[in-house]
Parts: C-alpha cells; structure tokens; sequence
C-alpha cells in the first residue's frame, strides 16, 4: 500500500488528521490505530511537509502522555477541550469537539507548500474545502471507511483510499 502512497501523492504533501473520526472509523470495524505506525506509513510520502493532527485535549496523566507521544513521533498538534453543552430539552448533555473549521484553515494557510493534501476523514462538510484546494491546482487523497465517508467525498477527492485496506500496516495490536 505505501506504493499507492507515493503513487498518488504527488509533489510536496500535506497530511490532515481528524482524529476522532480515524478512531471512530476504526472502532466502528473492530480495531485500533496504533499512531507510530500510521506514521512511518505516511512518512513514504517523498517530500512531506506537514502532519496534522487534530484532537480533542482531556486534562488528564494519560492522555497528556498519549499527546506526548504523538508530538515526539512527528505530529503536529492541534489541541482543543471537549465542550460539554447541557440539553434543556432533554436530560444530559452532549459532548462535542469538531475539528472541521481548524482543518480548514490550516489547509488554507498551509496552501503555499503543498502540491498534494491528504485527509483523514470522512466528513461532508470538507467537500468545499476540497473543491477549492482542486480550483487551486491541488490534489486530495481521501483515507476513511466504506461507512465513514460521504460520497460527496469519494467523488471529489482524485483518491480515494478505504483505511480497511492499510489496517494490517497501521493496527494496533492488543
């Protein structure tokens, strides 16, 4: 599969993570990505110039170790709270922590030194971001699941790769 990698991205790359939606696709199927993995597996990208990774910040021991790592690894962090809204209308509260604007803009800043933008999600909401990276000459490689991605996506994209197909190369194993 790192074949297709590199067959694919072309030029300078940028990567995208949406973490919560990589771990949900993932889990969804039965199994875990482990980080370390993922990123040797992107690192056969011949000039790649940024990796982004985008997740929800707990203030915790554990997952400050598991941010550590990830930064030590190569990642660059992009952190917020999980923001807890109250339900009037219903007993509780949602939890929520969307990256998609975050993504968004980091992609237009990051516009300049890449040819090639791969994205971690599946999310319908990215698909103007995608069309306007195209406009601009870019390419996009989509990675998510069969049951994770919008067609709109899949459509858009000039890739895309289903994350099935890369588990051997980046599972976490129990």
């Amino acid at each position: 599969m790192s074949t297709d990698l590199k067959r694919f991205a072309k030029g300078r790359v940028a990567i995208f993570i949406d973490a919560a939606n990589l771990e949900l696709s993932a889990k969804d199927r039965g199994w875990k990505v482990n980080y370390k993995k993922l990123y040797k597996w992107l690192k056969v990208a011949d000039k790649l110039k940024y990796i982004g990774f985008f997740t929800v910040r707990f203030d915790n021991r554990s997952h400050d170790a598991f941010l550590t790592i990830l930064k030590k690894t190569g990642y660059i962090l992009v952190t917020k709270p999980l923001k807890v809204i109250r339900n009037k209308s219903k007993a509780g509260h949602t939890r929520k922590a969307n990256f998609d604007v975050e993504i968004a803009v980091e992609a237009m800043k990051q516009i300049a030194s890449f040819d090639t933008m791969i994205l971690f999600s599946g999310d319908s909401d990215f698909d103007y971001l995608i069309k306007e990276l195209k406009r601009q000459g870019k390419k996009v490689i989509v990675v998510s699941t069969k049951y994770h991605v919008s067609r709109e996506l899949i459509k858009r994209a000039d890739h895309y790769v289903d994350l099935r197909k890369i588990k051997k190369l980046i599972e976490r194993k129990p």
